[in-house]
């Protein structure tokens, strides 16, 4: 999303309204867990002050991730604030080249530090509990140690 900063510069604007759609490269997903993702929905605005760009924006969306368990496809909502600091000498993320910037970059980090580490599909919760030789070991099932009966010997020398 490249942004036209001229009338910032050149004029009296405090402010530069930022509206608009992008719909992100599927190219961008492929070092990641997402699966697809929604066009998202950017507003907000890029304030001018003494060299310092300020971007205040809003992004909404959804992105599909696996679910940890099953794999299924879950679909999760993108609502992330940014407030991020563009500076015309110190370009770290983003460059500001004749007049224009383009803020897909930051978005784009914004997006990946929002992926969450674990999802899981409503109907996973309850789905997989156990197998042939193994079961799902919750924090209450940790608690309740089962004594091997062999071992029960043992356990009067321990009182």
């Amino acid at each position: 999303m490249i942004i036209d900063l001229t009338k910032l510069f050149n004029s009296n604007l405090y402010k530069i309204d930022v509206n608009g759609k992008i719909d992100v490269d599927t190219s961008l997903f492929k070092n990641t867990d997402i699966i697809r993702m929604s066009t998202l929905d950017v507003s907000g605005f890029i304030s001018y002050d003494e060299e310092l760009l300020m971007l205040n924006i809003n992004v909404k969306g959804d992105m599909t991730l696996p679910c940890s368990r099953t794999l299924k496809e879950v679909k999760v909502p993108i609502n992330i604030d940014i407030e991020e600091e563009i500076d015309e000498n110190n370009e770290k993320v983003v460059e500001i080249v004749q007049n224009r910037v383009d803020i897909f970059p930051i978005i784009w980090q914004y997006i990946l530090m929002d992926i969450p580490l674990r999802v899981l599909a409503p109907d996973a919760q309850n789905s997989i509990n156990g197998g042939e030789g193994w079961r799902l070991i919750e924090e209450e099932d940790d608690k309740k140690e089962e004594i091997d009966p062999r071992l029960m010997a043992l356990s009067k020398f321990k009182e």
